[in-house]
């Protein structure tokens, strides 16, 4: 597998010398205002990385009239919330962002978003490849634009790690490696690492991480669903053992934004967090960690995140949701979205010599975007299979269950899911 250069990072505060730039006029120039009056009902997610895009929005209603009703929900919460607006007929949504996972639940409701109309260009070329395909296309159909481009990365507070005597250790081999440096940091109300072992998607990024650094594949050579096999008991083991034991309290509740506020308040020495993260950890308005961190790729595999925007097909204001998407993911406001702390999937921006000066990560994430990253368990439901990793992986954090028979329930789980749904017999 090639991966991203292991070299270790450091941000400084000029990573976040963008992050208050305000937006110029021309971002909303040339708009034309036919759809005055319309509002947008848009489903979003209250992840500080996608602050930005809230804030910008305000331009697009001076420029167009078009009025942006924006709801904002847990990460934890968005998948049901989003499924059962669409799957109901209520349609209270015109547009959500949504995450690739979701794409193949999600395509039979979501609009072709390109523009019938005058609109900026998508310039879907300047999206890498494999991006392109993975954000926003489906059976060879475009049914989303990606928003924000990701990737998972293992940080590590350089402050601690220098008061514990942990000086130029550089990136972590291995996971092992990562454990023992968290029990090193560990004490005086630090802790080594920010565990997210709620039943909740961070969890399951976490122990798919772990599975694949172990060696797991999802499916064995017959095709057949393999998550309770060696690999996926050694990172159950690697999860509820060894991190849980480095991990603050509480944390069998947490999701993404309770693992980014425990590492940006420096209470937790090392967390993996994605690249739409960083932005926020670098501002230190509101971050004690800022210029104070290393980020590596993580130990033995690399996790292909991000965020799209698709549209409603349902919906009773589809030109001008187009309008929106064609609008908030140019290459213009997309600049000054990044410079918010928003992570582009743009090929463009990743190699902007201004923005990549500031955000020093984007050097990584164009390497992994053209790389052999691995992403979800490639099946239609895929959010149920990665729940149940959750809820078992939880069981096991929580000590309900030993690792092994967590591995064994998932196995069995996951393995009745692939005969019911008629994926294997």
């Amino acid at each position: 597998m090639t991966r991203i250069d292991r070299r270790g990072f450091t941000f400084g505060a000029a990573a976040a010398a963008l992050a208050g730039a305000g937006m110029p006029a021309r971002a909303a120039d040339g708009l034309h205002k036919r759809f005055a009056g319309t509002t947008l009902n848009i489903l979003s997610r209250t992840s500080p990385a996608f602050d930005v895009t809230v804030r910008i929005g305000e331009a697009f209603t001076e420029a167009t009239g078009i009025n942006l009703q924006i709801t904002r929900v847990a990460p934890s919460d968005h998948y049901t919330k989003l499924m059962l607006d669409w799957t109901s007929g209520t349609n209270a949504y015109d547009v959500s962002l949504f995450i690739y996972q979701w794409k193949p639940d999600l395509a039979q409701f979501l609009a072709d978003p390109t523009p019938s109309g005058e609109a900026p260009p998508l310039d879907l070329d300047d999206y890498p490849t494999k991006v392109l395909d993975v954000y926003g296309r489906y059976e060879n159909r475009l049914v989303g634009l990606p928003l924000l481009g990701d990737v998972a990365f293992l940080l590590s507070n350089n402050a601690i790690f220098e008061a514990r005597g942990l000086r130029d250790v550089g990136a972590a081999k291995s996971w092992e490696e990562v454990v023992d440096r968290g029990r090193r940091a560990a004490g005086n109300d630090v802790y080594g690492y920010a565990l997210p072992a709620g039943k909740t998607p961070q969890c399951y990024v976490t122990w798919s991480i772990l599975y694949h650094a172990m060696g797991g594949r999802y499916f064995d050579a017959a095709g057949r669903i393999d998550l309770g096999g060696e690999a996926g008991i050694k990172a159950t083991r690697l999860m509820a053992g060894d991190l849980q034991s480095i991990a603050p309290p509480g944390n069998l509740t947490w999701d993404y934004n309770e693992v980014l506020n425990s590492f940006s308040t420096g209470k937790s020495a090392q967390a993996v967090m994605w690249a739409g993260g960083l932005g926020a950890l670098s501002n230190p308005a509101s971050s004690a960690v800022a210029g104070k961190f290393m980020v590596n790729s993580t130990p033995g595999s690399s996790l292909l995140g991000g965020t799209s925007i698709g549209i409603n097909a349902k919906s009773r204001n589809l030109e001008a949701a187009r309008l929106y998407l064609a609008w908030l993911t140019s290459r213009d406001v997309a600049r000054r979205t990044a410079a918010g702390g928003l992570s582009p999937a743009r090929l463009s921006l990743l190699g902007d010599p201004e923005l990549s000066a500031r955000f020093v990560h984007y050097a990584a994430v164009k390497a992994a975007f053209s790389g052999d990253t691995f992403g979800y368990v490639p099946i239609m439901e895929a959010e149920q299979i990665l729940q149940m990793i959750a809820d078992e992986a939880n069981s096991a954090c929580a000590r309900t269950k030993s690792a092994e028979q967590a591995a064994a329930d998932l196995q069995r789980r996951s393995e009745q899911f692939m005969r019911r749904r008629g994926y294997s017999k």
